[in-house]
């Protein structure tokens, strides 16, 4: 028998010790620990952010709300077992698991699962279930690698292991205290952003909001039709009366060629939302008051450059310094615009650019043989015109049933508009 004094035999010596406490773990043990922390953190992540999501889901559906309960407890169950008892199968057990959540979410966002709330609808990718799914996908990485048995790693991918286990944990805070989270929770997240193409409008709402000012307290958002503020009889019969004279114009010029015939001329380019507007002098609103003498003398709007294109819509000028009266009532919008290229023509003015572009310069305007002005005075637009009604309201700023040929509202850059007669990508 080899007495407890000699020298251990070479086997013996390359045989690991096992652990007597952390701080006797040798340093392939303290790379695998490492590991295995870094392992439950992104299980615990995972498994929080889908116990958080669960009475939303719950709300809009019992299976929606029993999966999300189910892969919240198996991850946290997981998340335990990894520190406790690291066998095998354990192991095994977080990798399919994973692989299972991480294929059910990219279901949901491609073609939509088959159950729930809204069966082969595909959801929106939002940041709450995003970071869930990096945390899932992180667990796949590192439940492989430690199936693979362990290896001898250094302080600096111990490190790296242990900084990872925070980032996860950090992660899956800022996941659940999200403003994704709680647009989640209200119901949100089965509307797929990318699906909803609005075709380049909300990108025309920005431009155009960027580029003009509204005056405060003159009506709301929508204005006839579309839910504006209510008004007492008498001012409501007013505003219908004035209103009810606009269809003398639909009457007198309903296309470009007829607008042409009676003396009107282009004021600017084609722009969607905005149509093309065509003027006959210049003859602002002297008081403000839009009187029947007023609503005979409108820019008329057309949708589209040919003579045949037909009329969509009226628009008012008042130059005042003051808010305009105005309609009867609340309802109407009116603005001004700011930068505007302004070219006085023997018959009425021209706006080369429109009054909705950025980046209208001095140099550009004056190229054009006109005048860039701060202040265009306070305008109003109307759309009563049968089949253009806007679904904005009958004085909104823009009307969505204008549109480039194509359908869309995308615009050239305002450089490259030079004498064009659309402002339209696909004229």
């Amino acid at each position: 028998m080899t007495d407890l004094f000699d020298a251990p035999s070479e086997a013996e010596a390359e045989r690991p010790v096992e652990p007597a406490g952390v701080g006797d773990v040798p340093e392939a043990g303290r790379a695998t620990t490492a590991a295995h922390l870094l392992l439950a953190a992104t299980l615990l992540g995972a498994g929080a952010i889908h116990m958080v999501m669960v009475p939303s889901h719950l709300d809009e559906s019992t299976v929606d709300g029993v999966g999300f309960i189910a892969s919240a407890w198996v991850q946290l169950a997981l998340a335990v077992a990894v520190l406790v008892r690291p066998r095998r199968r354990v192991l095994t057990a977080a990798l399919i698991a994973n692989l299972a959540f991480v294929a059910a979410w990219a279901w949901s966002r491609t073609s939509g699962l088959p159950v729930g709330a809204n069966p082969g609808e595909a959801e929106a990718v939002t940041f709450v279930d995003g970071a869930c799914v990096a945390l899932e996908l992180v667990a796949i990485a590192v439940a492989a690698w430690l199936l693979r048995g362990p290896r001898r790693l250094g302080a600096a991918a111990t490190g790296g292991a242990l900084v990872g286990m925070t980032a996860a944990l950090v992660l899956a805070t800022a996941a659940v205290a999200s403003p994704s989270a709680l647009e989640h929770a209200s119901g949100g997240h089965h509307v797929r952003t990318d699906a909803i193409d609005d075709l380049g409008f909300a990108a025309l709402q920005n431009g155009q909001m960027g580029s003009h000012e509204h005056v405060e307290g003159t009506g709301a958002s929508g204005g006839v039709g579309a839910g504006g503020p209510a008004m007492d009889p008498d001012t409501a019969a007013e505003l219908a009366g004035q209103l009810a004279e606009t269809a003398q114009l639909v009457a007198a010029y309903p296309t470009i060629a007829d607008a042409k015939a009676a003396g009107f001329q282009q004021a600017g380019p084609f722009s969607p939302g905005l149509g093309i507007h065509y003027n006959r002098g210049f003859n602002p609103n002297a008081d403000g008051r839009m009187d029947a003498e007023d609503i005979a003398k409108p820019f008329l709007i057309y949708d589209g450059t040919d003579d045949d294109a037909p009329l969509a819509g009226f628009m008012y000028l008042a130059y005042q310094d003051t808010e305009p009266e105005g309609f009867a009532g609340d309802l109407d919008r009116w603005h001004y615009h700011t930068s505007v290229c302004i070219v006085t023509t023997p018959t009425g003015i021209d706006t080369p650019f429109g009054a909705d572009l950025t980046g209208v310069t001095k140099e550009l305007c004056e190229g054009r043989g006109g005048t860039l002005i701060e202040f265009t005075g306070y305008m109003v637009h109307v759309w009563t015109v049968p089949g253009y009604e806007s679904d904005l309201g009958t004085f909104s700023d823009l009307n969505p049933r204008l549109t480039c040929p194509d359908g869309t509202y995308h615009r050239i850059p305002t450089a490259e508009i030079g004498d064009a007669d659309t402002t339209c990508i696909t004229p």
